[in-house]
């Protein structure tokens, strides 16, 4: 459910998309640092969005460095340094990675029921670093999100509303954690509905997958079980762009200090994350013509003999 919320790099200026992408590999330092070297297995660029939002809500400055990494070893990259909003996005991401991966041993077969298994270890030891740093209020608000959401999957409940509605309580929660009352009421909103894009863009992604595999998806249920139509997908897509104007709005009344940064914020909500739904479709086509293109050749093979 990660991996969704990224910029449209050809639209930012260089010096903004190096800023971005040295917030990226500050994190990803941050997160060997605070929560474990494995840890860093799980960096998504979700999370390097949190991190900008969160250093504006808090006014935090940064300076940046470049350093060569296992990664990128033949040459130096920026990298934003250690700082207190990276360490809190370490955090966050130990603790929802942790309870993803011990809900995903309850719910999964399979191969990633496997990784789950493979994983929980590390992803404890990270959990439990993150705890150490104060932030045992937030994991107990994931952990009680991920069981609802748990439980709503299991129920089969036929909504989309629902179960994404809940994976946006939780993103608000970290988003707003521990801030001031106004930037809390603003940072929860942008979660809130952030989190529900995420959610059913994910569930979108999926549903040839769940369909196959017989996996819980809200769009499968909606549609008896059937795949929706390009019609119905239009839809979606338009319900998807339309649960954006709430996020935008959101982050219109944030205080940005640094240029950089709201340019980058704007670029993900206003560019980047309508990419991802095109990507979504665009690669539902290839996987669709590439499929077609091989029952025609096993066709005309069969037609030959």
């Amino acid at each position: 459910m990660f991996g969704y919320v990224r910029v449209n790099s050809p639209e930012l200026k260089v010096k903004e998309y190096e800023f971005y992408r040295g917030t990226y590999c500050g994190l990803c330092r941050s997160m060997g640092k605070c929560t474990g070297q494995c840890s860093r297995m799980t960096l998504s660029y979700d999370f390097a969005f949190l991190a900008l939002l969160r250093i504006t809500f808090l006014k935090e400055s940064v300076s940046f460095g470049q350093k060569r990494c296992l990664a990128h070893p033949l040459k130096k990259r920026n990298y934003m340094k250690h700082n207190s909003s990276l360490a809190y996005c370490a955090g966050a991401a130990a603790l929802l990675n942790y309870h993803k991966i011990a809900d995903d041993l309850s719910d999964e077969r399979g191969f990633k029921k496997l990784r789950a298994l493979l994983l929980r270890p590390f992803m404890a030891h990270s959990r439990k670093k993150a705890l150490k740093a104060g932030l045992g209020e937030l994991d107990e608000k994931i952990a009680e999100g991920l069981a609802r959401l748990s439980d709503a999957e299991r129920s089969g409940v036929a909504s989309v509303d629902i179960p994404a509605g809940i994976f946006g309580e939780i993103l608000a929660h970290i988003i707003s954690f521990d801030l001031a009352e106004s930037d809390a009421r603003i940072g929860a909103a942008l979660g809130r509905t952030v989190g529900k894009w995420i959610y059913i863009a994910d569930a979108l992604d999926d549903l040839e997958e769940d369909a196959k595999n017989g996996r819980y998806n809200p769009f499968l249920l909606l549609y008896g079980g059937t795949l929706p139509d390009e019609q119905k997908r239009e839809g979606i897509r338009l319900a998807l762009k339309n649960q954006l104007y709430d996020a935008e709005a959101a982050a219109d009344l944030m205080e940005f200090e640094n240029e950089a940064i709201q340019q980058i914020v704007w670029n993900i909500l206003y560019l980047g994350l309508p990419e991802r739904i095109e990507k979504i479709e665009k690669d539902r086509c290839a996987k669709a013509c590439k499929k077609n293109r091989k029952k025609n050749e096993e066709e005309r093979t069969d037609n030959k003999q």
